[in-house]
């Protein structure tokens, strides 16, 4: 009996460890559901929508990051980076709060509600929840935490679900190294073929003119500090080596144009004034003195003054292999190659300009091809016909191939002036002129000319492939282009173009 009894009372023991089992395990289902139902009712929805309103808030503010007041009267006591983080803010939190729910539980200002911004982001002046990196490229945007009351996970004592999403957008040029540190004259573009500059020594040929009449004038622009491709920023200083790097990798930020020059009332943008702001697209920029080896290195042997030890980019013109060696200079400097590409090899060959100027069958010399560029631009006069575009996509891939600010001024006169871009003008890079002097150049090369030995002295014709690279100092002296124009390259060659409105492209990252 006592043994049956002992049997009992222990299967009565498991019966109520059992129950408290399956209450615990019911409670714990109850709890869960409760919260899985609020969660995945109410809260999927809050959810979505705040992330929906940090997307569309990080991708306003981003563009919005700009010195201008935009009518954000609580930017007014802001100026410089402060002010167009402030700008962004404002823009940021007005679309956020149009896309939430109910912007009423949202408190852009209560420090209890804001999440840290990433590494590397400074927060506007008016809220936390809004963050720019240093030269506005890149917005964070954290929606407040929102504090929403539960329904049925009340039962198990879970009275409110916390809501938050945040998103980052970023600003991006859309071409790379297009845009060249060379300013051209307002009536530049009425030219086919121009200097783009000439060295400190006395030059020959394209290059002849004086900087104030005819070569295209050196320009100080700045390093932004563009993190799609590797640039740090420089505000200040470093000159020559600045205009290495954007010579040889182009000019890292976007460019606006000045709506009526210097004596209009259009928005002054000075390029210094709102370096590092990505998004500012400054319209005017001052002209620089001096040129010395920077012409060389920026064109043949490249730069990685501000990229990483391991990392080094190109001369403008530069190829490692094939091209055309065109000098030996003194101080171990290696040999450099360019491309040896001429620009008629860009002529459409579609059937469609066949006994034209521009028939690619017939152009193989600079001179045709600069009276295929001037009827490409004009091709029928008394007809007014409109231009032609006679080049094909590979243009605009081409190392030879950028933009040249035009300046409203007639006249560029020689360092620390001010001048106002009107436009930018595509010009594709053509002969360099090497060891140059009153009697003519020690090396020159014209892409797709053969060579023809020895530079003569004063040769009539200055697009020739001559001379002989050797050992001593040929430094390079001279670089000429083909001006060309919007109507006659291709659509990606000139959309979006430097100064056009969808120059920039703005997306989520994430």
């Amino acid at each position: 009996m006592r043994k049956v009894s002992l049997l009992r009372r222990l299967r009565n023991d498991e019966d109520g460890a059992a129950l408290i089992l399956v209450t615990l395990t019911f409670t714990l289902l109850l709890f869960f559901a409760a919260v899985a139902i609020d969660a995945a009712g109410f809260g999927f929805n809050e959810r979505r929508q705040s992330q929906s309103a940090a997307d569309v808030g990080a991708l306003t503010a981003v563009q919005f990051a700009v010195p201008g007041s935009l009518g954000n009267l609580e930017c007014n006591g802001f100026s410089g980076g402060a002010r167009s983080r402030c700008n962004g803010a404002a823009e940021a939190m007005k679309v956020a709060n149009a896309t939430i729910i109910d912007p009423s539980l949202v408190d852009w200002t209560d420090p209890a509600k804001f999440p840290a911004p990433p590494a590397g982001y400074t927060v506007s002046p008016i809220t936390n929840c809004v963050a720019f990196t240093n030269n506005n490229q890149r917005a964070w945007v954290s929606i407040p935490f929102i504090e929403k009351p539960t329904t049925i996970a009340k039962a198990v004592g879970i009275r409110t679900i916390t809501i938050s999403a945040d998103a980052i957008a970023g600003s991006s040029l859309g071409f790379r190294g297009s845009v060249l540190p060379f300013l051209s004259p307002g009536n530049a573009a009425l030219a086919n073929y121009n200097c783009l500059k000439s060295g400190p020594n006395p030059s020959f040929g394209a290059c002849a003119a004086n900087p104030t009449t005819g070569n295209f004038g050196l320009m100080d622009f700045y390093m932004y500090g563009n993190a799609d491709f590797g640039y740090t920023a420089r505000c200040t200083g470093d000159t020559q080596g600045r205009l290495v790097t954007n010579i040889a990798r182009g000019i890292d930020h976007p460019l606006g144009t000045h709506d009526d020059g210097p004596s209009g009332v259009g928005e002054d943008r000075p390029e210094q004034a709102n370096c590092p702001n990505f998004n500012a697209e400054p319209n005017i920029v001052s002209s620089q003195t001096g040129v010395g080896s920077q012409l060389e290195d920026g064109m043949l042997y490249g730069d990685n003054t501000y990229t990483s030890p391991t990392t080094s980019y190109p001369g403008r013109i530069q190829v490692t292999s094939g091209g055309t060696l065109v000098r030996n200079a003194q101080g171990g400097t290696p040999a450099s190659r360019v491309d040896n590409t001429p620009l008629w090899s860009f002529l459409l060959d579609d059937g469609s300009l066949g006994l034209t100027p521009c028939d690619p069958d017939t152009v193989d010399t600079p001179a045709e091809m600069v009276d295929c560029i001037a009827w490409a631009k004009n091709p029928d006069p008394i007809l007014n016909a409109p231009p032609r575009i006679v080049f094909d996509d590979d243009l605009g891939t081409s190392i030879r191939f950028g933009f040249t600010p035009s300046m409203w001024e007639p006249t560029i006169l020689p360092g620390g002036s001010d001048y106002h871009i009107k436009s930018f003008l595509p010009v594709y890079i053509d002969t360099t002129f090497f060891a140059c002097n009153n009697n003519g150049c020690d090396i020159m090369h014209t892409p797709g000319v053969d060579d023809t030995g020895p530079c003569p002295n004063n040769p009539a014709n200055s697009r020739i492939t001559c001379g002989t690279p050797g050992p001593g100092n040929r430094a390079l002296d001279g670089v000429s282009a083909y001006i060309l124009s919007l109507d006659i390259v291709p659509d990606n060659a000139r959309s979006p173009s430097p100064g056009a409105a969808n120059q920039l492209r703005f997306s989520l990252i994430e």
